[in-house]
């Protein structure tokens, strides 16, 4: 049984906006599944429901087959919750913070604390337990509310942009975390606008915008929207004497080649021996990434303003 179910949702506001449009996904047990769109789409709307913060106009919504319409706490108590807004608790330090929303999520003191330092240690926030929010980082403020969010064990996690603000090499310790809990079997439904690096985890995504999902699947069932071929990105330099044989340039991104994949061994060799010449400073070889996926289905927005503008 999926651990969330939503049927058919639509939601219109009072002034008119139709922010949900007969919206229906069903998330499994133990699945990563991501959230894409562009601002406005209607993710966070959707978000809201799930958690029984906004009541839809019509449709379903069951999580772990309970009715959250219906009974909107159930949702509120069963879901670990990320906004995207940062804790208003200034005054709080972010050891205290995480202990304390342990112990309201129904863990008694001593698995409260041991499951605080657990996190605090994965996360890198044992050098800030004593810091107080108001003088912490962007970014340690997200790794602390990341951590309340995760701290009470909740088979269902709910993250609305977890990485905003963290640091690189932190970013890649909570993109480790949601990796286990992969592994672990917590279902995770998360929004993110970082595709580069949420493409590791995800097990199947939805495009939303105008409050409907636009495209839904595995990143590589849908990489065939962009192409079937391997993509080599490069940067060159004034040295580069053209491109390999086997190599088409690709239309829609500038210094981008495609090949087929019986040719990667003769491509690979290429840019060894240019990268060795000094004719390309970088290169990537790959198939096609969610940002390909993601453009192709809503539409490159630069495009889109240069064709206003004429």
């Amino acid at each position: 049984m999926a651990i969330l179910l939503v049927d058919e949702l639509t939601k219109r506001y009072r002034n008119g906006t139709l922010a949900n449009d007969n919206l229906s996904l069903a998330v499994e047990p133990g699945e990563v599944y991501a959230l894409l769109g562009p601002n406005g789409a209607g993710k966070t709307t959707l978000v809201r429901q799930v958690l029984g913060l906004l009541k839809p106009t019509s449709g379903r919504i069951h999580v772990d087959g309970v009715d959250v319409v219906a009974d909107p706490k159930y949702a509120r108590r069963a879901i670990g919750f990320l906004p995207q807004a940062q804790f208003a608790m200034e005054a709080i330090q972010v050891g205290e913070l995480v202990y304390g929303i342990a112990r309201l999520r129904g863990l008694d003191a001593g698995e409260a604390r041991r499951r605080t330092d657990e996190l605090l240690d994965e996360l890198d926030l044992g050098p800030f337990r004593g810091t107080q929010l108001r003088s912490a980082s962007g970014g340690i403020r997200r790794l602390a509310a990341f951590a309340t969010a995760v701290v009470g064990h909740a088979r269902f996690l709910v993250l609305d942009e977890p990485t905003n603000d963290v640091d690189p090499v932190r970013r890649q310790l909570l993109w480790s975390r949601l990796a286990a809990f992969r592994r672990e079997g917590t279902t995770v439904l998360l929004v993110t606008h970082n595709l580069a690096e949420a493409e590791r985890v995800i097990d199947r995504f939805a495009i939303i915008d105008h409050g409907r999902i636009l495209r839904e699947g595995t990143p590589a069932a849908l990489r065939s929207l962009v192409t079937d071929r391997l993509r080599l990105e490069v940067t060159t330099t004034e040295a580069f004497g053209g491109a390999h044989p086997a190599l088409q340039p690709d239309p829609a991104t500038p210094g981008a080649y495609l090949f087929d994949h019986s040719d990667l061994a003769a491509v690979s060799a290429w840019v060894q021996a240019a990268h060795e010449s000094g004719e390309l400073v970088d290169f990537r070889i790959g198939p096609p990434t969610l940002d390909d996926i993601y453009t192709v289905t809503v539409g490159d927005p630069r495009r889109e303003a240069v064709g206003a503008a004429k």
